[in-house]
């Protein structure tokens, strides 16, 4: 039996889901003179971003740069719809606070991972405040990736077919055209008269000094420009279509599989624990090796990063079972998922406090290194999030996608503000000089950032001359750094701008201005010729 068919739906086209989500309008959305404006203002604000973020070091300009574009998004974009929430707006502030760390601490490593949790926060605070969306990680990535990637002609359509308009004037094509000849013309000419006159090519010269960075700097601005406005306008627009309820995978995951994997692992981990009970009870013994015996630091070494390995894994397989098991009738994840899963948890919380053990002893024997202070913040960060888990096993409105998204934002604004660097130098310099720690290594605090440098001139005072020298020719590498050293005095500070401003570096240059005649007095005599030959000839 044949259907009738509308014309409209027969020449409909068909779209894959994923595609539908974002395709482009038949017609390209208005443009507006706030358009224009803020398209000229997001060009300059990226151009700037560049100029004090990239080219900056990534210090006080990050942070001025960040937060005029947190600025430029929320006042764009307002009036869309914006659902002024909490845990957007708690998102949006944690990032600003982010952000301000890298005025203050500048550790490489930490400074990557607070920009990655800033990127990530920023995501989530512009799809939760000015889009539909009701997941929390999947339409952040979607803002941040694919939208601007899928709508990125979106904006120069509806600019097109402003520009095109005859009741409205654009720019002069003749003198455009004019600009476009003259500049292959120049190209000649410009070297032409620079070797025919020594002023003319002086002037040049100043002219054109920093012309391929900032060349540079434009051309990565305008490509942050096309993909930021790009997502700004397509937001402002609501050019993205509502997300689709669910997840794709959800409910197609077999229950028995889930419970198999679940209960296997479960019974390997109740089998380790079990194991343990040798360290505590004589009866179990016999599970230990004949003459077993370990020290304190073969003790913590050993299973701490294997079982933060772990932790992370079944991390990863609650997630996967819980998020594609097939529901039960009242659409809820089955029980036997949920008590496995629950118990999963509770292995995990045991191996997170066994590894943070192991670690605190370790750390009481042989002082704090980034490593050790990073994985344990780490492990205590996942203890967290097993515990709200844990909640959403048997309550299901708990929201526990955004309470993971706050536990790891406030983890990481701590650990900005606390600074890692500094408390690991203040920390070993204090148990060192209060002779808890027999030795401490001045060469790792020597590849910590500038933070640690208030800590280590408190070594110029030790009463061990192996550790002076050493404290001294540590901060003497620094001095060549920040300072023009002439012989045995400081000719002058090496040049840095506002945007390459950080708190820690400049405390550091005052330390070390202050307390240079004493650092070269500390440092170790150079061996004469004779001796270094006689040592690489022998040695």
């Amino acid at each position: 039996m044949n259907e009738a068919h509308t014309v409209s739906e027969i020449n409909e086209p068909v779209l894959t889901d994923s595609y539908e989500r974002y395709a482009l309008k038949p017609e390209p959305a208005e443009w507006q003179t706030r358009d224009t404006v803020f398209a000229v203002i997001t060009f300059v604000c990226s151009v700037i971003f560049v100029s004090l973020s990239l080219f900056g070091g990534f210090a006080a300009g990050f942070t001025l740069s960040y937060i005029v574009l947190f600025i430029l998004t929320a006042v764009y974009i307002s009036g869309s719809g914006a659902r002024l929430k909490l845990f957007p707006l708690f998102c949006g502030a944690a990032s600003l606070l982010i952000s301000g760390v890298f005025a203050l601490y500048n550790d490489p490593a930490v400074n990557f991972l607070l920009f990655a949790a800033v990127v990530c926060l920023y995501g989530v605070f512009v799809s939760q405040t000015y889009t539909k969306a009701n997941a929390v990680l999947l339409p952040a990535a979607e803002i941040l990736t694919a939208v601007p990637m899928l709508n990125v002609c979106e904006p120069f359509r509806s600019y097109g077919k402003y520009s095109s308009d005859e009741n409205r004037r654009g720019p002069d094509k003749n003198i455009i055209a004019g600009l476009a000849i003259s500049v292959p013309l120049l190209a000649v000419i410009i070297p032409l008269l620079i070797r025919s006159d020594a002023a003319f090519e002086h002037m040049m010269g100043s002219l054109f000094s920093g012309f391929f960075e900032t060349a540079v700097k434009i051309f990565i601005g305008t490509v942050l420009f096309v993909f930021l406005f790009s997502m700004l306008f397509s937001v402002k627009k609501q050019l993205i279509k509502n997300e689709r309820e669910g997840s794709p995978a959800a409910g197609k995951f077999p229950v028995a599989t889930a419970v198999t994997v679940l209960t296997v692992i479960s019974v390997f981990y109740a089998a380790y624990l079990f194991s343990q009970l040798a360290y505590f009870f004589s009866a179990f013994s016999g599970f230990l090796p004949d003459n077993y015996s370990f020290t304190a630091s073969e003790y913590a070494r050993r299973g701490f990063f294997e079982l933060c390995a772990v932790a992370g894994i079944n991390l990863c397989v609650i997630v996967f079972c819980v998020c594609t098991a097939k529901r039960d009738e009242s659409g809820r994840v089955p029980l036997p998922v949920r008590l496995l899963s629950l118990l999963i948890c509770l292995f995990s919380a045991v191996f997170a406090v066994t590894a943070l053990s192991k670690m605190f002893l370790y750390i009481n024997s042989f002082g704090l290194t980034r490593l050790r202070l990073m994985t344990s913040v780490f492990m205590a960060a996942l203890l967290l999030i097993f515990a709200g888990t844990a909640i959403y096993m048997f309550r299901q409105k708990f929201p526990v996608i955004k309470y993971a998204v706050t536990v790891l934002a406030c983890i990481a604004i701590a650990s900005g503000y606390c600074d890692i660097d500094l408390t690991i130098a203040r920390c070993n310099t204090e148990w060192y000089t209060s002779e808890k720690l027999s030795e401490i290594d001045v060469n790792h605090l020597g590849r910590l950032s500038d933070s640690a440098v208030p800590y280590i001139a408190l070594l110029l005072d030790s009463k061990d001359k192996d550790v002076r020298e050493q404290a001294a020719e540590t901060l003497y590498s620094r001095a060549e750094k920040l300072f023009v050293i002439e012989g045995n005095s400081i000719a002058g500070s090496k040049k840095s701008g506002l945007s390459e401003y950080n708190y820690s570096r400049e405390k550091a240059k005052k330390i070390i201005e202050d307390r240079f005649d004493k650092i070269i007095s500390l440092l170790p005599e150079p061996q004469d010729e004779e001796e270094t030959k006689y040592l690489t000839e022998y040695f």
